[in-house]
Order: structure tokens, then C-alpha cells, then sequence
């Protein structure tokens, strides 16, 4: 039963990064010159299935993602390399502690409606 769990969670987590990568960046009230960042980083991490797995693994399913695994999620090491890559290509025009709190943001608002979408196509994926 376990192993059915953490496989439906999986496919979940994957189901809302993608999402949230391809639309849920209207979750995004940040700084502007951001958006192109956080969203190249949510792509990074929807195209990574070992990270999106590592990211199911923080995850409970009972609180989903709340300001402690966003940031757990956030300072994972590879987050954290294309955060870095991210900020050293822009020759200190990109902050990272803002970027960090940027991604942190958009985790924590997004969690429920994206969850929500995410839960309903892993239902259709079922049946």
C-alpha cells in the first residue's frame, strides 16, 4: 500500500510542477525582472524526474506545501545550482536570496488550486 501511495504522490508532484511551469506562474506577484527566472526554473524541475521524485519524497500529503517544505524544497541542491547559474549569468542584477523567496512564494501559493488540478488528472490517469 505504501509503494501505491508514494507512487500516487509522485505522479501528483510531477502533475502540479508541470502546471505549474506551463500556467501557474499567474501565482506570480513578484518583482518582474523574476518571472522569466522563476519560471525557468520550474521548467528545469518539471523536465528532472529524479527531482520532482526527491520533491514527492518532502512532501505530506496531509499539509501538501506550506512555508517549511518550500523552503526544503527550495534549498535542494540542484534548485539551489540553478539558482546560482541563474543569478552569476546576470551579473548581480538578480538577488538570490530574492529569487529563492521568489520560488518559495509561488510554491506556497499555488499548493492547493495546482494540487487540485494535479489530484483530478491522476484520477483520469486511473480509471
Amino acid at each position: 500500500m505504501t509503494t501505491i501511495g508514494s507512487i500516487l504522490i509522485g505522479k501528483i508532484i510531477f502533475y502540479y510542477i508541470v502546471d505549474l511551469a506551463q500556467k501557474g506562474m499567474k501565482y506570480f506577484q513578484g518583482k518582474p525582472n523574476y518571472k522569466k527566472e522563476v519560471k525557468s526554473i520550474l521548467d528545469s524541475i518539471a523536465d528532472n524526474k529524479n527531482v520532482i521524485e526527491d520533491i514527492s519524497k518532502m512532501i505530506d500529503p496531509k499539509k501538501g506545501i506550506d512555508n517549511n517544505t518550500a523552503e526544503d524544497i527550495v534549498n535542494m541542491g540542484y534548485i539551489k545550482t540553478q539558482i546560482v547559474k541563474l543569478v552569476d549569468g546576470t551579473n548581480g542584477e538578480l538577488d538570490e536570496t530574492e529569487l529563492k523567496n521568489q520560488l518559495k512564494t509561488i510554491l506556497v501559493k499555488s499548493w492547493t488550486p495546482m494540487s487540485n488540478v494535479a489530484i483530478e488528472k491522476v484520477k483520469k490517469d486511473l480509471k
